[in-house]
């Protein structure tokens, strides 16, 4: 048998790494597009004030990492692609400073998806488990 976090365990971490990830992408000024601008200021705001991102508005956050693999891209082509599938934690890219900069916030991205789908699916399984007894 193994043992889980609890369901406030798992909230607490997705809060948190919601926060660092909202202020890493503040500091790095990554651009939004227009159109999207507006809906990710609201999803960026709910973030720094601790809220859990439910439905819809995890669809905005998948853009999110989009436009964060775009933007390393640019900066190196194709590590954005790999820095989205890979642990680029212990990447050396001293003399890429806005390289790496990006990297810390693709970093905190993953952390705040895997952090989300953790709690989404504890809950799942929660509700699951309640309609099974």
């Amino acid at each position: 048998m193994t043992t889980s976090n609890s369901l406030e365990d798992l909230a607490f971490h997705a809060i948190r790494s919601g926060r660092v990830f909202a202020r890493l992408w503040h500091g790095a000024g990554i651009e939004a597009h227009r159109v999207t601008r507006p809906s990710w200021t609201a999803t960026f705001n709910q973030l720094e004030e601790g809220q859990l991102i439910k439905g819809p508005d995890l669809d905005g956050v998948a853009v999110m990492g989009d436009a964060l693999r775009r933007a390393l891209n640019i900066e190196r082509p194709g590590y954005g692609d790999r820095a989205m599938q890979e642990d680029t934690r212990y990447d050396d890219l001293v003399w890429e400073p806005r390289l790496n900069e990006l990297r810390r916030v693709a970093e905190a991205y993953k952390h705040f998806r895997d952090c989300q789908e953790r709690y989404a699916d504890r809950l799942t399984a929660e509700r699951e488990a309640a309609r099974a007894f």
